[in-house]
């Protein structure tokens, strides 16, 4: 009976330490987005590109909803990078482009507290700035040896990204972006997750375009919910010009 009751017990404080650390995430999330008015809702939709994608990919609901919660916290790690950087409207120099860069790195960090509970989705945080031909960060790594999670999520990201615009940059329309993906596969992107891409995007799905996007988008950003283990388990076309 003692044993059930600590069990209980522990399981409780577990849920409210997950529940905290969740609510934690999911305000750094939303400053992040209110940082900037060309990101607003930019990981919401990163979410619903990369959903659409993992699902035509194959995989199930418990995956793409794993990898809708890491498209929400992918760029987390910008918290971290100052505002004079992240915002700048002109040319970065060197020396800052490597202080962009380490928002990986830097969202890895924030995670590592409660690693055992984002170790699935960890990785696209960590690689969704990898590039197919091993020419990306944090790691340079190619190919395959990119989790398939950070690669459906760095296309999702950079179409985005792309159509959205940036203070260095102006957006570019749907079919511009869609190009400059085809443009690049096999360089910066997966080739086989393109070519899905490409056929979800020619039936004009709602994130498409991001005007439709943000006028269709009327609730409030969800809360970040990462479901529990069982009670059983034991213990480049987006990158920022630098000169």
């Amino acid at each position: 009976m003692l044993l059930l009751y600590f069990s209980r017990f522990y399981w409780d404080e577990k849920v409210k330490l997950e529940d905290s650390f969740n609510a934690t995430i999911d305000t750094l999330v939303q400053a992040l987005d209110a940082k900037d008015t060309f990101t607003r809702l930019h990981s919401e939709r990163v979410a619903a590109i990369a959903t659409d994608l993992a699902q035509v990919k194959g995989l199930d609901e418990a995956d793409r909803r794993k990898i809708a919660y890491g498209a929400r916290i992918h760029d987390i790690g910008k918290v971290g990078i100052p505002d004079d950087v992240l915002l700048k409207p002109i040319r970065l120099t060197s020396q800052e482009f490597e202080l962009i860069k380490s928002h990986t790195t830097r969202g890895a960090e924030i995670l590592k507290p409660a690693a055992r509970y984002f170790k699935e989705v960890l990785p696209i945080v960590l690689y969704h700035h990898e590039r197919w031909d091993g020419r990306g960060y944090p790691e340079g790594r190619a190919g395959d040896a990119i989790p398939l999670w950070a690669r459906i999520v760095c296309i999702a990201d950079a179409y985005e990204a792309m159509t959205a615009g940036r203070s260095y940059s102006p957006p570019k329309s749907p079919q511009r972006a869609m190009q400059e993906l085809e443009d690049l596969a096999g360089d910066q992107f997966d080739p086989e997750l393109v070519k899905l891409f490409k056929g979800i995007w020619l039936q004009d799905p709602i994130w498409k375009d991001r005007e439709v996007f943000l006028r269709s988008y009327t609730s409030p950003v969800p809360s970040l919910d990462l479901p529990l283990p069982s009670r059983s388990e034991s213990g480049s076309a987006t990158s920022p010009k630098s000169g």
